[in-house]
């Protein structure tokens, strides 16, 4: 029995993989390399734009603690008009009564009196035992923080985007195999189904041939559909529209020369570890704040003002309120005083104690950070190891199954072998193939790995686009 495939269903089949067809015609003019698209990414991605928002923030926080020491000058005008009777006694204002100042009489008097008065006020906090070196400190500690946070944020974007784009390369040669695996199949379809028409072979295995092809047709249809995946992430890094992230094929003529072990640890340069140090030494930093703010504090104060009152120095009271508006007082003060809440000692000790929990908790991550990086190198470095091996082994394993599934083909096609034994050999073609491509996806894999453990993603970098 044979069966045929009909028009309606090839012309489904081929819908469905017209996406696909344009990216086995070979890089376009308008490639997007590797380093295009870290570049892009760093220049349009919202994340990294924040970061550096944040550094920009931290400058302004540092010009700001600098400004610290300036002392605070106010100007001050008002004019009033009220009743005037005082009492002898003291409280606290509490910052809401209003302030009565005049003669005392032996009885309320309702009359109105009108005033002004012209104040210029300085407050200069001069020294303060290392607090305003110890802020300006943790400004400069926490702008280091966001340096290098920005640092770590473009790292770590930088190696997702070399894991995306080298998964768009694996998935576009797997494309390319399984559309080399579609035509090899569709030609034994049509050897096969010659062979059946003309009564040498059976029914049956056109209809194995007719199902092998279908399977072919739909692994590629899973292939795009994940390379599509890939390509809308690069395009959301990148800022392109997705139908514009075509990948360069790389040429791997430095593949076999990068694969070297490397026993050199991860370096104290490296962003992740500069940014676990940075927020290390804020901990410190905001510690030796803490530890300040109890210190005593020496000002230098200074008062000038000028009084008009509409009451004359007899106890007159001028029903004339406009004669108040002018000055008839002036008065200056000058001071130096020092302050020491000695009451905050035990609450700073305290608050000290907390934050060299929190330095303490730092310094951990610290640790925690250098020896994931080390691992990960290790493991990069047996990878390597691996996976050279692989490539020497694989290209007899491809070249063998090249040639079994020529012979199987050509045997079937002289009466030699069946179907079964053909469909066997070219399932193996394919995976040696596919073991190819996985193999050097392995590979560069691993070398940034080594590279982003290492510190060195912008040399390898370099080398991929060679």
């Amino acid at each position: 029995m044979q069966i045929h495939i009909s028009a309606k269903k090839k012309y489904a089949v081929l819908l469905c993989l017209l996406p696909c067809t344009s990216l086995f015609a070979g890089p376009s003019a308008d490639s997007l390399s590797l380093q295009q698209a870290v570049a892009l990414t760093l220049a349009h991605y919202p994340a990294v734009k924040a970061k550096a928002a944040m550094v920009k923030a931290g400058e302004a926080a540092v010009t700001d603690a600098k400004h610290n020491w300036y002392p605070a000058v106010r100007l001050h005008e008002q004019v009033d008009a009220g009743t005037d009777n005082s009492i002898y006694g003291s409280y606290f204002t509490m910052g809401m009564i209003p302030s009565t100042s005049g003669g005392i009489r032996a009885e309320n008097n309702s009359a109105l009196m009108s005033g002004n008065i012209a104040m210029a006020n300085m407050q200069w906090e001069i020294f303060n035992f290392g607090a305003y070196g110890s802020q300006r400190n943790a400004a400069r500690q926490e702008l280091q923080v966001n340096r290098t946070d920005l640092a770590n944020t473009t790292n770590q974007i930088t190696a997702t985007v070399i894991r995306s784009y080298l998964e768009l390369l694996r998935l576009r040669a797997l494309q390319q195999i399984q559309a080399d695996n579609i035509n090899r199949t569709n030609e034994v379809l049509r050897a096969v189904t010659a062979l059946v028409l003309h009564g040498l072979r059976p029914g049956v295995d056109s209809a194995v041939a007719a199902a092998e092809l279908s399977k072919a047709r739909l692994n590629l249809i899973g292939v795009c559909n994940s390379y599509n995946q890939v390509r809308i992430e690069l395009g959301a890094f990148t800022g392109l529209d997705t139908t514009q992230v075509n990948p360069q094929y790389d040429s791997n003529t430095q593949l076999q020369e990068l694969l070297s072990p490397d026993t050199t640890a991860a370096t104290t340069e490296h962003p992740v570890l500069q940014y676990f140090k940075a927020q290390f030494l804020r901990q410190q930093s905001l510690a030796a704040v803490i530890r300040k703010q109890n210190r005593p504090r020496l000002n230098l104060m200074a008062a000038g003002w000028m009084r008009g009152s509409s009451g004359l120095f007899n106890d007159v009271y001028d029903k004339n309120l406009f004669s108040g508006l002018g000055y008839s007082r002036y008065n200056y003060l000058l001071g130096l005083g020092i302050t020491w809440n000695l009451t905050d000692v035990k609450r700073t000790h305290e608050k000290v104690a907390i934050q060299q929990y929190k330095s303490a908790a730092a310094e951990q991550e610290l640790e925690n950070s250098r020896i994931a990086l080390r691992s990960l190198h290790d493991q990069a470095q047996a990878d390597i190891l691996t996976v050279k091996d692989k490539l020497r082994e694989l290209p007899m394993q491809l070249k063998a199954a090249q040639a079994a599934a020529n012979q199987k083909i050509s045997l079937y096609k002289h009466g030699l072998t069946g179907i079964i034994e053909v469909t066997n050999a070219l399932f193996v073609l394919n995976r040696a193939e596919t073991d190819m491509v996985q193999a050097r996806d392995e590979a560069w894999k691993a070398l940034f790995r080594a590279a982003y453990a290492d510190n060195s993603l912008n040399r390898l970098l370099t080398a991929f686009s060679l």
